[in-house]
């Protein structure tokens, strides 16, 4: 919906707004309803889009079609996206009863449907270069490694046991607020050979923001109960956080190469391509690329503690 589309609000000075709407909770800041997500998401940075690609956003570079390792590298990329979406789908959705109050209810509904729309657009991504849903399940299966499995049984555990605080804590801080330098790194990455891609990326990145921002916030009202609930929080973040880095350690240290290698081909269009600030793709080795990925990855996780207000165990 374009913003000409969009209804009019009605003139509201009547109601009683200071009236909450639900049991007040400490974590709620005003920015979680269904209200706010309709702002923010569907009326603003999807407005315009189909399946989260601007209408007006150019067709993807040629040589995404002609290089058979760009075409790899961009089908083995959605897949991915696509494991952590999918486990987001079905867990978030399940979470919704399992929240132990009105508002964060509400809140998850709006993000199982981010999680949906996510898992939506990436389908449709892989569909648009010819893979069949059977070939997605097998490009989804051939990207997820032993320590990526690891981490995803252990959040539908949390989940499917109705453990609410691990399960948020494993999911809304840990794998989606560490994955925010692999967003960042995806996005400039497919800015010149498929901007549309590297917007539905971005937009994605968006809601991750306001699904951490939810989770610290959770987090954080936690973590200031009693000295066993707090010690226990520490614990398990110090144990997802060790899980998680694994599958990061793992998987870029085996994906910047290929990515390196296929850009290799395309300096002329990817050389000055600043992949990280001050850090062009032809001035920047895979493993400098992999250090620097893994020191930002570390990096988020210590801003997630300081903002829960937890120590690094």
């Amino acid at each position: 919906m374009s913003a000409s589309q969009r209804p009019s609000a009605p003139a509201n000075d009547w109601a009683q707004r200071d009236t909450p709407t639900y049991a007040p909770q400490e974590w709620d800041n005003g920015s979680f309803s269904i209200q706010s997500w309709l702002q923010r998401t569907p009326w603003k940075h999807l407005a315009d889009t189909e399946y989260g690609c601007p209408n007006d956003a150019p067709a993807p570079d040629e040589r995404l079609f002609d290089d058979p390792l760009l075409m790899q590298i961009y089908k083995l990329d959605l897949a991915t996206f696509l494991t952590a979406e999918r486990i987001s789908m079905t867990g978030i959705s399940k979470l919704v009863s399992a929240a132990p109050d009105e508002a964060s209810q509400v809140f998850l509904a709006t993000q199982a449907v981010d999680e949906a729309r996510h898992y939506e657009i990436f389908c449709r991504r892989l569909a648009d270069v010819g893979v069949t849903p059977e070939g997605r399940e097998q490009l989804m299966a051939q990207v997820t490694t032993p320590a990526m499995q690891t981490f995803y049984d252990l959040i539908c555990e949390q989940v499917d046991t109705g453990n609410f605080i691990a399960a948020m804590l494993a999911h809304n801080v840990i794998l989606e607020g560490m994955a925010y330098p692999v967003y960042r790194y995806e996005t400039r990455y497919w800015s010149r050979l498929d901007p549309g891609f590297s917007r539905m990326i971005h937009g994605a990145f968006a809601d991750e923001v306001h699904h951490v921002r939810f989770g610290e916030a959770l987090m954080r009202e936690h973590s200031r109960g009693s000295v066993e609930s707090r010690n226990k929080l520490s614990r398990l973040a110090a144990e997802f956080h060790d899980l998680m880095e694994g599958v990061f350690d793992g998987v870029l240290t085996h994906y910047i190469g290929l990515y390196q290698e296929a850009a290799n081909a395309h300096m002329d269009l990817m050389g000055d391509l600043e992949i990280f600030p001050g850090h062009t793709m032809a001035t920047t080795s895979e493993e400098e690329q992999v250090r620097i990925l893994l020191a930002e990855v570390e990096e988020e996780h210590s801003k997630r503690l300081a903002r829960i207000g937890l120590e690094r165990a």
